[in-house]
């Protein structure tokens, strides 16, 4: 009798029953399967176990692949544990449907852990009566950037950009510039330039951060900022506003009001949604679709469809009799 080698020998590995996807890069049945048990049970703790190690983008197809009051379930239960930035990575009929079923306070205290672009991408879909609720019990501060925000065009510039940003004068020097980001608090988490800027708010230059770390602590920042300044309006449609980073090989760019006074901030994160957004919407307007999503119900989309079908129907009828 011949021993045969075991897996571990081969240097193969069993699947793992706790990975969230599978081989082919699906969400894993088992472990969909565990996370429903975890539900029906209550067990809060497991499911903050399985959900904490997800990517906003991973969180956002779990809640797709959930029913509805499993989402709900799913958020009551975490809490402050749920990250509600997964809400932005879910179709707009299912974002709707949960947050329809949510408290408002719930809404509130996701909305306001959220930079002020992707809580402005839930609020927008929200009916004015629950979104002014929601605002209602913000802090002033984030209550009245996101007014502001929300007062642009949808699908502008202003609509998609970041409010947080480091504007700095141009007397400062490299050294001052420093000591006042270490000393700062309310940073942007994240930033890929800083922006020079009069006592008015008008944009002077910029500077790259790799151009400002290379910089002697005694430069001062007029002479190193590029005085070539490109910017973005805020009424600006989105998608013009993705041409530009496509022409100019952006990263970040600066967005201004009428009074070209910096107001935000548009990041390569939210033009790749754009041109997304942008590129299904094309697709759907050659195909004659509207705004249907996957997870809408078939009684809506038939409803959306029939008008379409039927015209389709007359002109294949017509083109055959010809």
């Amino acid at each position: 009798m011949t021993n045969e080698p075991s897996t571990a020998e081969l240097g193969e590995t069993r699947p793992d029953p706790n990975a969230f996807r599978d081989a082919e890069d699906h969400l894993n049945p088992e472990w969909l399967a565990r996370l429903r048990a975890h539900l029906v049970a209550g067990e809060v703790d497991d499911i903050a176990e399985m959900m904490e190690p997800l990517h906003a983008a991973d969180a956002g197809d779990v809640i797709e692949a959930l029913e509805a009051d499993e989402r709900v379930a799913l958020v009551q239960m975490l809490g402050d544990k749920f990250d509600f930035l997964a809400l932005t990575e879910v179709d707009e009929s299912v974002r709707s449907d949960l947050i329809d079923e949510l408290p408002t306070e719930e809404v509130a205290r996701g909305v306001a852990s959220l930079d002020n672009d992707d809580a402005v991408y839930i609020l927008e879909d929200m009916d004015a009566g629950d979104r002014e609720e929601v605002l209602a019990q913000l802090p002033a501060f984030e209550r009245l950037s996101l007014k502001r925000s929300l007062d642009f065009p949808e699908d502008s510039a202003g609509r998609r950009m970041q409010t947080d940003f480091i504007a700095i004068p141009p007397f400062w020097t490299v050294g001052q510039t420093i000591d006042y980001l270490r000393a700062e608090k309310d940073l942007p988490d994240e930033f890929f330039q800083l922006y020079v800027v009069d006592p008015s708010y008008r944009v002077l230059g910029t500077i790259p951060l790799d151009k400002f770390l290379r910089a002697r602590r005694n430069v001062q920042i007029e002479k190193l900022m590029n005085g070539e300044v490109l910017t973005v309006d805020a009424t600006e449609d989105q998608e013009e506003a993705a041409r530009d980073f496509e022409r100019y090989d952006l990263v970040e760019v600066g967005v201004v009001d009428e009074n070209k006074r910096l107001v935000g901030v548009l990041t390569v994160d939210d033009i790749v949604d754009v041109i997304h957004e942008e590129a299904t919407e094309d697709i759907k307007l050659l195909g004659g679709v509207g705004d249907e999503e996957v997870s809408d119900n078939v009684i809506s989309t038939v409803r959306s469809r029939a008008p379409w079908l039927v015209v389709n129907l007359l002109t294949a009828m017509l083109a055959s009799f010809i």
